[in-house]
């Protein structure tokens, strides 16, 4: 069976940023995602150089978290005044019957252009265009749609449209709620124990969100404290040997056959 295993969010803050490197450097991670749209991205790109080419590296397109790249001038709708986007608590309160739970299809056009500058800061900062396109937390019909027309532009695979070719884990693993509960998920024994049936499958996918913690990430994200915790698991010693006794094969988006590019 050959394995995509990815940590979103890199350069969501920096110590998340750290940590994915640590879980690719010293576990089974290979592939991860961009923020492009932060203040500190140029310095995670520098971290993260001499890794490329021997990952996938692609973006997380974002748009509940942090500043946009277009600021609220080109984007009256979807930034606040500062130019910062709203957050997913206050994107899902916009969302209601009357609009089809998709308040953001009447600023179609802000969405795409703001996508499309962050994967162009990406090209800008990376020199090459992302190894795959994936979209961060909130969405809506509109947002999907936007990503899947600039995987479509970009000629890149789309995480989201792997389809039946990939069987993708759950998340089953998460313990959700505050700092101290999400400490209580544990991803080794979901991946030792194959919760997913993953190794049934030719391609398996899984998506995990390792890191450290600061002060910023707190401040921008709920999803914080779980992040040490698929860190642990996905260097564990346990999940390796996991790896090594049933033939599996890490991969990278980027070994992938051309027919999963859009």
């Amino acid at each position: 069976m050959k394995l995509l295993v990815q940590s979103d969010d890199y350069g969501i803050s920096r110590a998340p940023a750290q940590g994915c490197l640590h879980g690719i450097r010293n576990g089974v991670v290979g592939n991860t995602g961009l923020f492009a749209n932060m203040p500190w991205t140029e310095e995670c790109v520098d971290w993260i150089r001499p890794e490329l080419g021997k990952i996938g590296f692609g973006i997380d397109l974002n748009m509940p978290t942090g500043p946009s790249v277009l600021g609220h001038e080109k984007l009256p709708h979807i930034t606040k005044e500062d130019g910062m986007f709203f957050s997913s608590k206050e994107n899902h309160s916009m969302d209601t019957d009357e609009n089809n739970h998709d308040h953001l299809s009447q600023y179609r056009d802000e969405v795409f252009a703001e996508f499309k500058a962050q994967i162009e800061r990406y090209i800008k900062l990376v020199g090459h265009k992302p190894d795959y396109i994936h979209g961060h937390a909130y969405g809506t019909q509109t947002t999907w749609q936007s990503i899947h027309d600039l995987a479509v532009e970009y000629h890149t695979p789309c995480s989201m449209e792997l389809g039946p070719r990939v069987k993708s884990a759950g998340m089953g693993w998460y313990a959700y709620g505050d700092s101290a509960m999400q400490l209580k998920g544990d991803l080794k024994n979901y991946i030792i124990s194959d919760h997913d049936h993953l190794l049934e499958a030719e391609y398996g996918y899984l998506i995990s969100h390792c890191g450290y913690v600061d002060n910023d990430l707190v401040n921008l994200s709920s999803f914080n404290t779980c992040r040490v915790r698929d860190l642990e698991a996905l260097t564990s010693d346990e999940v390796k040997q996991w790896a090594a006794d049933n033939n599996v094969e890490l991969i990278t988006f980027n070994d992938l056959p051309e027919s999963f590019s859009l």
